[in-house]
C-alpha cells in the first residue's frame, strides 16, 4: 500500500472512530489527512467503499492477533477456546468502526459491508471447528453430533453479545463476568 493511501486510511480510521459514519465527510478526512480531496477519491471511488477499508482494517487486525492463538500446537483446546473468547471480545471493544456496522441502519441498507463480515465469519467457524475437531481427537473435549454446528453456536453466541456489549456501553460492566462465562461454557464440553 502507498504511504499516500496508507495515510488516508489511517486518518479515516480516525476520524469514522471519532464522527461515526454518517457525519464524516470525505472534505473532512482529506482536510484531516492534508491531501487533496482527489487524491482520496482516486484511491477510495466514495465514502463507502473508504469505510468498507477501514472495517476491514479492523477486521484484519483480529485476524491477526487471533491467528496467534489459534496456531498454538501445544495448547489444550480448551484453554484455546478460552483465549480465542477473550481476546475477541477485547479486540472488538476497541474496534469502534466495526462496532459501527452493528448499528440497524447498517445491518439494513449497507450492503458493501456485507462481503467483509461474512468473510470474517467464515474465517472465525472454520478456525474455531480447527481447535474443536483437536480438542474432540485429544480427548478433550466431548461433542455429540456436528463440530461444525457447535463451532457456528459458539460464533453466533459471541456476534450476539457485541450488540449489548459494544453498541449498549455495557462492555466494562459486563466484561468482569466474563472468564465465569467462559469457564462454564469450556466446562460443559469438556470430556469428563
Amino acid at each position: 500500500m502507498s504511504p499516500t493511501k496508507q495515510k488516508l486510511l489511517s486518518t479515516a480510521s480516525k476520524t469514522f472512530s471519532r464522527y461515526g459514519f454518517y457525519k464524516t465527510s470525505m472534505d473532512e478526512i482529506a482536510k484531516s489527512a492534508r491531501k487533496a480531496k482527489g487524491s482520496l477519491y482516486y484511491h477510495f471511488n466514495s465514502k463507502e467503499l473508504l469505510f468498507r477499508e477501514v472495517v476491514l482494517s479492523e477486521l484484519n487486525y483480529l485476524k491477526d492477533e487471533l491467528v496467534t492463538i489459534f496456531e498454538d500446537k501445544n495448547a489444550d483446546s480448551r484453554d484455546i477456546i478460552g483465549a480465542y473468547m477473550k481476546k475477541r471480545m477485547m479486540i472488538m471493544n476497541i474496534s469502534i468502526n466495526y462496532q459501527e456496522t452493528l448499528r440497524p441502519e447498517f445491518y439494513e441498507f449497507y450492503e458493501f459491508l456485507n462481503d467483509v463480515i461474512l468473510e470474517m465469519d467464515v474465517w472465525e467457524k472454520q478456525q474455531i471447528t480447527k481447535i474443536l475437531n483437536r480438542g474432540v481427537a485429544n480427548g478433550e473435549l466431548e461433542l455429540p453430533g456436528d463440530v461444525e454446528v457447535y463451532a457456528e453456536m459458539l460464533l453466533i453466541f459471541l456476534k450476539g453479545l457485541e450488540t449489548p456489549l459494544f453498541l449498549k456501553g455495557q462492555y466494562d460492566r459486563l466484561i468482569s463476568n466474563f472468564d465465569n462465562l467462559i469457564g462454564i461454557l469450556i466446562k460443559g464440553i469438556s470430556k469428563l
